[in-house]
């Protein structure tokens, strides 16, 4: 009995080491995120699935059916700092095209997108964010794709981990880590019309299981609303790029009320591309996956 407690005690102790060691490459990778994504230049394409409200007058006695609406909107995105928020990064995006309706010339747009990211002026970068919101998609949440700076060093002081299983994600296994907010000033905002709710911060954390590269992180959050629970959830993919830093892959975000979807935002990224400092815009494609 004593042996087999002890062979158990040194179980644990491994695998709580291997944890450490997994949440070490996390934060390293998350530093060097924080110092390259400013110079990240990419394609995203966004598809949200929104429920529609049912008309004004519905016959009598009939059950009101459940339609969704579909959108799908292209961009150039990048992320920037705005000097009256300078320890937050922020997603900044400028639409190319809405329902395969050409908006702006790409050549011109990636241009614009890279005088956004690298001036001063926030003005110009809140016109680029305000620009997207005026497309008519519902709840379009944004500010995902830097997930990962949640998990440096000292953020990650601020969560309680614990294993909850290993996993298989594409060709990759995984371990996941649950984690929970336990102190800190971050939060998961949600809109809601005027409404504005923030939830402490918990999901699960997915880590390459032979060398700890991050693959996923995960958000999620409720609340009761009347007889039902509202629920968000954001799931964000990441992978290794030729430029040496984990970039997001897809991002999806997905509001249910009760058992019923209410919006759905699906982004994918492609082409990624680094920047210069120089005002001359020099553009470094990453190769394509093999």
């Amino acid at each position: 009995m004593v042996s087999v407690a002890a062979l158990a005690a040194a179980s644990v102790l491994l695998a709580a080491d291997s944890w450490d060691r997994h949440l070490l490459r996390l934060a390293e990778e998350a530093e060097v995120f924080g110092r390259m994504a400013t110079k990240v230049i990419a394609t995203e394409t966004l598809e949200q699935v929104a429920y529609q409200p049912p008309g004004r007058f519905q016959p009598r006695g009939a059950k009101p059916q459940i339609t969704y609406r579909t959108r799908q909107i292209v961009s150039e995105y990048g992320f920037t700092n705005f000097k009256e928020d300078p320890r937050n990064l922020h997603e900044l995006r400028q639409v190319t095209s809405v329902d395969g309706q050409p908006v702006k010339a790409p050549a011109k747009l990636r241009e614009t997108l890279s005088m956004g990211l690298k001036t001063d002026s926030d003005r110009l970068k809140k016109k680029l964010l305000k620009d997207f919101e005026s497309y008519g998609l519902r709840d379009a949440a944004t500010d995902f794709g830097q997930l990962i700076l949640l998990f440096t060093r000292r953020q990650q002081e601020q969560y309680n981990f614990r294993f909850a299983r290993t996993d298989q994600t594409g060709a990759d296994r995984a371990v996941v880590l649950a984690f929970e907010q336990k102190e800190g000033d971050q939060s998961m905002t949600v809109f809601e019309g005027r409404q504005v709710m923030r939830h402490k911060l918990n999901g699960e954390v997915w880590l390459r299981e032979e060398d700890g590269l991050p693959l996923r992180i995960t958000l999620k959050a409720g609340r009761a609303e009347k007889t039902l629970e509202r629920r968000y959830e954001a799931v964000v993919d990441y992978q290794a790029s030729a430029h040496g830093v984990v970039l997001p892959a897809a991002v999806t975000y997905s509001e249910m009320s009760g058992a019923t979807l209410m919006v759905e935002n699906r982004f994918h990224y492609s082409d990624f591309k680094i920047f210069g400092a120089s005002s001359e815009v020099k553009f470094t494609a990453e190769d394509p996956p093999k």
